[in-house]
């Protein structure tokens, strides 16, 4: 009898450790550009709905948190950021926010300062009025108006890596170490050096900036004789009217040029990597090389795709708000899910 029962004991044991391993995995949500409405929209509510269900998981809101220009000390402009903030009450996983260009006081003179003010507001207000597992640590990264690249551990094997891809973008003060060329220096060898230890550690990595590195949006546009005009001829008069900054969103502008191909030739070293984005506002996946691209920017507001497709996906929507969830497993494996209002969610197959 006690054989039998030692024998029970064993079994149901090792059952139990080879389902865990099985079923061992780790949700992460992506939504970008969420800061269109003053009151949760039924993408936010979609969103808090699964969050509720799944709390081992994490969250990344990709940026342009508050539309038109950042935030301000005014009811109005909270208010775009409380319909985000205020579905995590009840969540108690791990979330984090990052800027995007409109959060930069839509690449304007103030954004330095209206980065640092969101900054200080989203990491006292969900330190104040949540359940979350980071509620005490920083939420807002990278922090102090910094291109980072910050770099969390969401369990023992995936890492994530926050960057902020407006300050290089950005034309107006901004903080740096020493000089803006040796923050860009100190931005890109430790970039690759969190990469190098991911790979050594056989992590998985979720990279989340606010700019695609590919995308089949409108800022895929050339638009180049405009730019160039303002870029290179007497023009620029009217660069300095404005269109410096119109122009500083689109993957050929100069800049964004420069930090693109950068990225991607580091990128490229490695195949464990999945980079999030927002800023166009539709859903894309791509695979480019060996690591995959994801686009989330359909949190509040829509934008068309291209017809002219730029680069080949293995799915793209622009017909309706939603998000992304990568479910990462413990076999160093993902599954990709994309949530839409309005349809079933959509198993993105090879992804």
């Amino acid at each position: 009898m006690r054989f039998r029962n030692f024998l029970f004991f064993v079994c149901f044991l090792f059952s139990s450790t080879l389902f865990s391993q099985v079923t061992s995995s780790y949700p992460v949500y992506l939504i970008g550009d969420s800061g269109e409405d003053t009151v949760s929209g039924k993408a936010l509510l979609m969103l808090q709905d699964e969050l509720i269900a799944h709390p081992n998981s994490a969250v990344v809101f990709l940026g342009d948190n508050v539309y038109p220009s950042g935030l301000s000390a005014d009811a109005v402009s909270a208010s775009h950021l409380k319909s985000q903030l205020n579905i995590l009450n009840n969540y108690k996983g791990q979330v984090y926010f990052i800027p995007g260009n409109h959060d930069w006081d839509a690449q304007a003179a103030g954004g330095l300062k209206k980065i640092n003010y969101q900054e200080k507001y989203i990491n006292q207000y969900l330190h104040n009025h949540s359940e979350l597992a980071n509620r005490d640590a920083a939420v807002f990264l990278p922090s102090g108006g910094l291109p980072g690249p910050a770099s969390v551990m969401l369990n023992d094997k995936l890492r994530l890596i926050i960057i902020d891809t407006q300050w290089f973008l950005h034309r107006y003060k901004k903080n740096k170490m020493g000089t803006v060329k040796n923050t860009k220096k100190i931005f890109f060898a430790r970039l690759d050096s969190l990469l190098k230890v991911a790979q050594t550690n056989n992590e998985q990595v979720v990279i989340a900036g606010h700019h695609p590195v590919f995308t089949n949006g409108q800022h895929s546009k050339s638009r180049q004789p405009v730019r160039f005009l303002i870029n290179n001829t007497p023009f620029c008069v009217f660069g300095f009217a404005g269109l410096f900054r119109l122009y500083s969103q689109d993957l050929a502008q100069p800049n964004y040029k420069k930090m693109r191909n950068k990225m991607i030739t580091i990128f490229n070293h490695y195949n464990n990597i999945v980079y999030a984005s927002g800023h166009d506002h539709n859903i894309q996946c791509l695979i480019r090389g060996r690591n995959r691209y994801v686009v989330s920017g359909s949190g509040s507001k829509l934008s068309k795709l291209r017809s002219n497709k730029k680069f080949d996906s293995l799915f793209q929507d622009d017909k309706s708000t939603g998000f992304v969830k990568v479910v990462f497993d413990s076999e160093g494996t993902h599954l990709t899910i994309v949530y839409r209002v309005g349809q079933e969610p959509k198993t993105i197959e090879g992804f």
